[in-house]
């Protein structure tokens, strides 16, 4: 497991030119290598090809192998104007503190090492809480962002052994609602729950915001290039700010109940909905836009980390048919999902919440991926848990009926 910690350098006047200096060098390293990736076949080929006859320029063997890793993984890339420079420790980069206690970040990237100054605050701070806990510094990455030279630390530890779970947690992620979870446990009473509903609607706040300030740029205000640039700084911490907060919510009933989050596979869910294979798809443009605005890569690495912190398995599972399969009487149909958000079974009449039927679904497929005993309180084939147990946390739940032509279904969900 590792993270990514970003530190505010501190270097004086001779550092920062012998740093722009570098980088300069190694952006033009790398422009000279893109015409050979055209023929490479293979990361290792490409490497035989062109090591050789860069190896005279001085520039740490180390760092060319990471300008070659970056190069050949770019696509569509005519010219490269900034390269960061990558440092492995302690092969070319270690952090240490001077005999003052201040912490510096050596490197190397000509063959001359130097020691750059860390700014001491809340970012380092955390470095040093991890550092503590058992953490290890790996590498970093070191570049000029915003006219401060800053370095992405990434620090690593081993995984310790998932504990033994006792049921699901189903997390169906969407756009609108960006995480409906089920809970599904014999010990503990029926949790389902909606989070993440104001990230949508934060959204279209930034959309209205943003459009109204490129207005004003066009026209040539200064001010407005300025908010706009705020804006999207703005957009990115509270994207990141809230997936890290609905995270910790999903793995703190993961742990309290001892469950595993069984997950959808979405890795490949961009490529559907790419412009060639998109092409003549009714509102194909809009559906691009709005799943490139939709942080689910975001969420889910938080999600992850967060859990693998508390011993929590993350299990992915196959996101086909989750919407149509009715989490009653699985009868599997796509006029049954009428709208985005009400779905009717044409088969039993059962009427739900579009995401909760999904999450359920998710949970489901997960106890069969696990091995353990299938038991909900939903459907209608499988057994219902004898006993259960009131959570020892406060979750505000409430019980519901739901009338429906096959009958009356009673459990308890959490109010919304």
């Amino acid at each position: 497991m590792q993270k990514t910690i970003p530190l505010v350098l501190t270097p004086g006047e001779k550092k920062r030119n012998y740093l722009r200096r570098a980088q300069a060098k190694i952006t033009a390293f790398a422009n000279q290598l893109i015409p050979y990736k055209m023929n490479a076949k293979s990361l290792t080929a490409f490497h035989h090809q062109v090591y050789k006859q860069h190896k005279h320029l001085g520039i740490q063997s180390q760092i060319q192998e990471a300008v070659q890793r970056r190069v050949y993984a770019a696509k569509k890339v005519k010219v490269f104007c900034h390269m960061p420079l990558e440092f492995n420790f302690p092969r070319s980069g270690g952090l240490t503190v001077t005999t003052k206690d201040n912490p510096i970040l050596k490197i190397s990237p000509l063959k001359k090492r130097i020691a750059l100054p860390i700014e001491q605050n809340g970012a380092w701070r955390r470095v040093q809480d991890h550092l503590d806990n058992g953490w290890e510094a790996h590498s970093c990455k070191v570049f000029k962002s915003k006219r401060l030279w800053v370095t992405h630390l990434i620090i690593r530890k081993e995984l310790p052994p998932t504990q033994e779970v006792e049921g699901t947690i189903g997390v169906d992620i969407g756009r609108k609602i960006a995480a409906s979870i089920t809970l599904n446990h014999p010990d503990f009473p029926l949790v389902e729950q909606y989070l993440g509903k104001d990230i949508m609607w934060k959204q279209h706040q930034f959309v209205a915001r943003r459009k109204k300030l490129q207005s004003y740029a066009a026209q040539g205000s200064v001010r407005a290039r300025r908010a706009l640039t705020r804006l999207k700084d703005k957009e990115k911490h509270y994207n990141k700010t809230r997936c890290a907060q609905i995270a910790h919510e999903i793995v703190d009933l993961a742990v309290l109940t001892r469950s595993a989050i069984i997950i959808e596979d979405v890795n490949h869910l961009r490529n559907k909905w790419t412009r060639q294979a998109s092409k003549g798809k009714k509102g194909a443009k809009k559906t691009r836009r709005q799943l490139n605005k939709w942080p689910y890569r975001l969420f889910l690495s938080s999600l992850t980390l967060i859990a693998h912190q508390y011993q929590i398995p993350i299990i992915p599972v196959r996101p086909h048919y989750t919407s149509q399969i009715c989490s009653r009487c699985g009868y599997i149909a796509k006029s049954s999902r009428l709208t985005r958000g009400f779905y009717q079974c044409v088969s039993c009449g059962f009427e739900i919440h579009s995401d909760r039927n999904a999450s359920r679904n998710i949970s489901v497929r997960g106890m069969k991926k696990l091995g353990l005993p299938l038991y909900t309180a939903w459907l209608s084939y499988l057994p219902v848990p004898p006993k259960r147990k009131s959570l020892s946390f406060p979750v505000f739940v409430a019980e519901v009926r739901s009338t429906t032509s096959y009958g009356t279904m009673n459990g308890s969900v959490p109010v919304d």
